[in-house]
């Protein structure tokens, strides 16, 4: 092979190498970012706060429940 064939292989090997890289390597981080930044927000709002989480809610709601629930089953 002479140089300019070479060269010519390497430019090829570089091209082929950023497609690759476009069309699947630069999706997947897209897609693991995104999946990370999800499961952030899950975690955020799992987590007592003082009243504007999900976690306070379901906290609130299951304190009314027991209340409810003792209302309605306690003997007279």
């Amino acid at each position: 092979m002479t140089i300019a064939q070479w060269i010519i292989t390497a430019g090829a090997v570089v091209a082929s190498l950023g497609v690759m890289f476009q069309t699947l390597v630069k999706p997947v981080v897209k897609w693991a970012k995104r999946i990370e930044k999800a499961v952030s927000m899950v975690e955020s709002n799992m987590v007592n706060n003082g009243g504007s989480t999900m976690r306070d809610a379901i906290d609130r709601i299951e304190n009314r429940m027991t209340r409810v629930e003792d209302y309605i089953t306690k003997p007279w």
